[in-house]
């Protein structure tokens, strides 16, 4: 406590008709009160008062008597003397100042109620206002103590608002302050602090309120108001030991807003700027654990190892957390190293089991199962109570199993599941193991029994599967095979069973043909590499290449086919191989590759029945290269070598498509029509048709074009091709912007024939002329005739029911939008289709402003498709939304996410998104920074390019750089020559000249 209030004491002066010894004896007591000597003084005030009880100064001396048995702690007996003198002399000018005191001396006594109660009493009729103001803020302090905070608080605000002025003041607001912190009312409690700094600015309390408020909103979780708050006051904080108070703030906000790269920042300059602070050794912890947050784990490892082993239970955890960051560096020896080391430093360390359990860990995943199998016994037999011992049991199953003990695998696994605490995955994992142990030992009803039991516990579980696949296994070894059956499809990993061949065969190849190509992958894989010279071997390979072929994943489909030639040169069907090996060259582009592949295919094996596929592709890749002429003499060898392909009308077709793209139309009519002629029922009839219509409308006979068609049909009336024509024939009336004549073609093939697979694809196409002949719901209509046409495709339905729905967007019709996407959503909610449905959804609540629906919706395709462009568009979406609320830190967080991630106008428009956040929030440099940044990293993009400038422009008039501003809207201008940009840009230009 502090002590006493004020300097009422008397002073060493004359006394009124004292005598020279009176006045001689009160000096003399006085100076050895002066100068500390108490024990001396006390005896020389009592001597006064005794040789001088008529002396004006015998108050003074009394009171000054038990003063010096407080200085000399002698509690008791400045208690009893404080007491009197408040008796004898109740009027006296030092009344409340012995009141004050005998609080005090009470407080020291540990009598709080005595304490309390002598401090009310000054406050009951107050004759100093410092005094009682003391007193009122030495009743919170005891309060305070008492953890009674709302009688602290009473006292503390009383202290402040009640007496103004006396030296505690900034100590009542301060302590107010901290109590509301103590009860959690941390705006409260910033308010107090607050008041502090605006009513007493030169209270040396100031600088550790303005940290305090920081911490009031770290509290909060208010991080970036934390964050702006310190960043503002820092320069005011004097003391080095509150700025870095602050600073840890600051750092432990960002650390709380997961920027760990910054929060990283902040406790790097922390330890830098204060080296010895109190708070040194957290904030290495906490800077060693932003790395770790951040994937440093090489500096995190670093980072825990330099915490000092003097506070030991940090000192504990930094070393553990140092063995986890060096393994997930990979650093696995110096892990092992770290691991060990807290085991043997402290066997009675919280950590220590988890330590010796996760060396165990890199052992076994080491293959060291022996020495990994010391450490778990370790856990289980020393920690047997730890939070590791059930992980350990499992793990001595793991380790046993994979030295096929499966009699000790299968006790260990079971010791697991009884151990007190087990986590799920524990108890999921040693279930299914014992299960399998038994199996593993041929108990096949043990472990049918086993196996099902695991899957009425974890149905849902990953496992289920692995689990159905054993159970089948188990019930067929043990002759149970009409359940056996029941579950083959569920074959899973890890099987070793020598029949498991043929069934990893048929579910490869079922995946396959139901295109689930990973899958696929992942069961010829297993298939290999459980039997890599069995009866499948060559096919399962061969498969693996076309599975990846299939996901366009040239580059590992072009290294399963290498692996098939140089394995299986002599097997039947490594020319297939071959052939395919080009065909991966060409779709990853490399046609130099491919063209090398399919020269080799001819010359390794030339009666292979691809021969005339692979010369086929020379010239096709000669054809997409340009290399028309070129293209002609392959596709003329092709006609010439391999008489009896199936790819001469093709091979055909192309000699005319070379011919026209060489602007030689006659010679490119006759190829088309020597199709027509001599193949008039080939797929590429139609093509050639087309062909036919270009050549002529190319040579200025556009009428001729259409009567092309119509006399193929009259000629061909059973040719497969009339309905690909009739098509053709909409589709020149199209291409020619002749859309209402277009509309009709469409309409009459889809009236004549309805049971046609073309329909679909006739309707949605009038729904697009229709469309472009301005006939909007017409053309919503046939959109929505086509997506329920019969044998409609996913593509077909998916975009017909799109424009649908933005024919009644763009109306305003939005009932009608919601029925047409809810559609949508019944229907393709498993296609690709899918994010767009959803985030067209979101475009038509916004549309609609139903505000909170357009959130949740755009939210919605951001978490359930949070990798396509959709959720980029919704992102920007959401964004554009939280500048309209002023939400704008989530505004940036959003528009930066896409804004970095993409280069297309998507990004683009992130980006200027990002710079109008700025601009709304009257952030101007980082808008001009923003905006910038959209010029030089997206300068094709002229839309956004256009808004950036207007918004750059306005930014530099608001830091007052006419000159720039000027420059930014003459860009607009020199990029547009009418609309919205250009506009605003002339008017801001005009202002500009005016100023």
């Amino acid at each position: 406590m502090m002590g006493f209030p004020s300097e009422l004491r008397s002073q060493n002066l004359p006394l009124p008709n004292s005598t020279i010894a009176e006045e001689q004896d009160y000096a003399f007591a006085y100076g050895l009160f002066r100068d500390g000597l108490f024990q001396n003084a006390a005896a020389q005030f009592a001597s006064f008062v005794k040789k001088h009880p008529q002396s004006i100064k015998v108050q003074d001396a009394q009171f000054l008597h038990a003063d010096c048995f407080f200085e000399m702690e002698k509690f008791g007996d400045a208690a009893r003397e404080f007491s009197a003198f408040i008796k004898q002399y109740p009027a006296s000018p030092f009344s409340d100042n012995a009141r004050f005191k005998l609080g005090d001396t009470y407080a020291r006594l540990n009598r709080k109620i005595d304490a309390i109660e002598t401090y009310k009493s000054i406050l009951d009729q107050p004759r100093n206002p410092a005094v009682a103001g003391e007193a009122a803020y030495w009743i919170g302090e005891i309060y305070f103590k008492d953890s009674d905070l709302a009688n602290a608080l009473k006292y503390y605000t009383l202290s402040f608002e009640g007496y103004p002025g006396h030296r505690l003041q900034d100590y009542a607001a301060y302590s107010a302050g901290w109590a509301n912190q103590k009860k959690g009312e941390y705006a409260r409690a910033a308010e107090w602090y607050r008041l502090l700094i605006e009513k007493l600015p030169q209270s040396a309390l100031v600088p550790s309120a303005r940290v305090k408020i920081g911490e009031c909103y770290f509290s909060l979780k208010e991080y970036k108001r934390a964050i702006d708050e310190l960043a503002e006051t820092r320069t005011k904080i004097d003391s080095a030991a509150l700025r870095g108070d602050a600073d840890y703030i600051v750092a432990e906000s960002y650390y709380s807003l997961n920027d760990f790269e910054n929060a990283a920042r902040k406790y790097e300059s922390f330890l830098k700027d204060y080296p010895g602070h109190r708070l040194t050794n957290e904030v290495q912890y906490a800077m060693a654990w932003s790395f770790f947050k951040s994937r440093r784990f090489a500096e995190a490892a670093d980072a825990f190892g330099r915490i000092p082993s003097g506070e030991l239970e940090l000192a504990r955890a930094a070393a553990y957390r140092k063995g986890v960051a060096e393994k997930l560096a990979a650093h696995r020896s110096n892990a092992l190293a770290s691991f060990r080391q807290v085991y043997e430093k402290d066997r009675q360390s919280d950590y220590a089991d988890n330590a010796l359990y996760d060396a165990g860990l890199i052992l076994f995943e080491d293959k060291k199962l022996d020495e990994a199998i010391g450490l778990f016994r370790k856990v289980v037999t020393e920690y047997s109570r730890g939070d590791a011992a059930a992980d350990a049991s499992m793990m001595l199953g793991e380790c046993y199993a994979g030295i096929s003990a499966f009699d000790s695998a299968r006790v260990y696994y079971g010791k697991a599941l009884n151990v007190e605490g087990t986590s799920f995955e524990t108890k999921v994992n040693s279930l299914y193991q014992v299960a399998w142990s038994n199996f593993k030992l041929r108990n096949y009803k043990e472990s049918a029994s086993g196996f099902s039991r695991f899957l009425t516990a974890y149905a849902g579980h990953p496992r289920s599967l692995e689990a159905q696949y054993w159970l089948a296994e188990s019930d067929y070894l043990g002759g149970d095979y009409k359940n056996a059956l029941k579950h083959y499809l569920d074959v899973v990993k890890n099987s070793t069973h020598p029949r498991r061949e043929e069934s990893m065969y048929g579910i490869g190849w079922s995946h396959y043909r139901l295109n689930d190509f990973p899958r696929a992958i992942d069961a010829f894989e297993r298939l290999i590499l459980s039997f890599p010279s069995g009866k499948f071997s060559f096919d399962a390979r061969l498969r693996l290449g076309d599975c990846y072929f299939q996901q366009k994943d040239y580059k590992k489909a072009a290294g399963a086919y290498r692996t098939v030639i140089r394995l299986f040169a002599k097997n039947e069907g490594a020319d297939y191989a071959l052939y395919q090996l080009g065909q991966t060259y060409y779709r990853s582009g490399d046609h130099d590759q491919a063209t090398d592949q399919f020269a080799a295919l001819l010359t390794t094996y030339p009666k292979s029945n691809l021969a005339d596929d692979a010369q086929f592709a020379v010239g096709w890749i000669k054809f997409q290269r340009k290399d028309f002429l070129g293209a002609i003499r392959d596709f003329q060898a092709t006609i010439s070598s391999y008489p009896a392909s199936d790819l001469i009308p093709r091979a055909t077709y192309s000699i005319g498509d070379a011919y026209y793209n060489l602007r030689q139309y006659g010679p490119a009519e006759k190829a088309y029509r020597e199709v027509l002629q001599r193949y008039p029922k080939s797929p590429v009839a139609a093509d050639a048709l087309t062909g036919i219509q270009y050549c002529l409308v190319a040579q200025g006979k556009s009428k001729e074009a259409v009567g092309a068609i119509d006399d193929y049909v009259k000629e061909n009336p059973t040719s497969p091709n009339t309905e690909q024509l009739e098509i053709k024939k909409a589709e020149l009336f199209f291409s020619q912007r002749q859309f209402l004549d277009a509309a009709i073609a469409y309409r009459a093939f889809a009236r004549q024939r309805k049971s046609s697979a073309l329909r679909p694809q006739a309707l949605f196409w009038l729904g697009k002329s229709l469309q472009e002949a301005d006939s909007a719901l017409a053309a919503s209509g046939a959109y929505q005739e086509a997506a329920d046409a019969p044998g409609a495709s996913v593509n077909i339905r998916g975009n017909a029911l799109l424009e649908s729905a933005r024919i009644f967007l763009k109306l305003k019709s939005y009932e009608q939008a919601y029925k047409v996407l809810a559609d949508a959503e019944n229907t393709l909610s498993t296609t690709e289709f899918a994010p767009e449905v959803a985030y067209t959804k979101g475009l038509v609540f916004l549309d609609n402003n139903a505000l909170d629906d357009a959130k949740t919706a755009f939210e919605f395709v951001v978490s359930k498709y949070p990798a396509t462009v959709e959720a980029d568009k919704a992102r920007n979406a959401l964004a554009r939304m939280a500048i309209a609320a002023k939400q704008y830190s989530t505004a940036q967080e959003l528009a930066q996410a896409v804004a970095t991630s993409r280069t297309d106008e998507v990004g683009a428009e992130a980006q200027y998104l990002s710079g109008l956040a700025f601009e709304q929030n009257a952030e101007w440099q980082q808008a001009v920074t923003a905006y910038l940044r959209l010029r030089y990293v997206f300068p094709s993009h002229e839309r956004w390019l256009a808004r950036a400038y207007v918004g750059l422009g306005h930014s530099y008039e608001q830091v007052h750089d006419s000159a720039k501003a000027r420059e930014s809207y003459q860009q607009v201008l020199k990029m547009l020559q009418s609309g919205a940009e250009f506009d605003e840009a002339t008017l801001r230009l005009t202002n500009l000249g005016r100023e």
